[in-house]
């Protein structure tokens, strides 16, 4: 295989890209490309493209400056929020059981409404899966 390779214009700021210390991140201003500051990583095992190679060289020879620590990226973490709610119900109950509400006025109050859960269809294959009736079996 053919090596491509980018003429290296100048190169800054390396740090390793891995615990294991065998890739070096940079940014790389690239002479042919319109683009001042790449970001970039560099391994000294990249047989496709030869600056890779050149690149990890010269920064491990500390011509980018010294090499920064592996800084493991953040990772997301689920984030709970605490609510304390009373359905509707058990407060009617309650207030049934306290005398406060008679079961005439519960009528009054009581409201059922209808919510939109998203979209069903029949199944097209009714022969084969019953209309979707074994869904999730194995």
């Amino acid at each position: 295989m053919a090596d491509t390779s980018y003429e290296v214009a100048r190169a800054r700021n390396p740090k390793w890209a891995n615990p294991e210390k065998n890739m070096i991140d940079m940014e790389v201003d690239f002479s042919p490309l319109d683009e001042e500051w790449l970001a970039y990583t560099a391994s000294p095992t990249d047989s496709t493209v030869e600056h890779s190679r050149y690149l990890y060289t010269q920064a491990i020879n500390g011509a980018y400056g010294d090499i920064g620590d592996y800084v493991h990226h953040q990772l997301w973490t689920p984030w709970f929020e605490d609510k304390t709610e009373v359905s509707n119900e058990g407060l009617v109950q309650l207030l049934l059981e306290k005398g406060i509400l008679t079961d005439a006025e519960v009528d009054t109050i009581l409201v059922e409404k209808t919510e939109f859960q998203g979209f069903s269809r029949p199944a097209t294959d009714a022969q084969s899966h019953n209309g979707g009736a074994y869904f999730g079996s194995t």
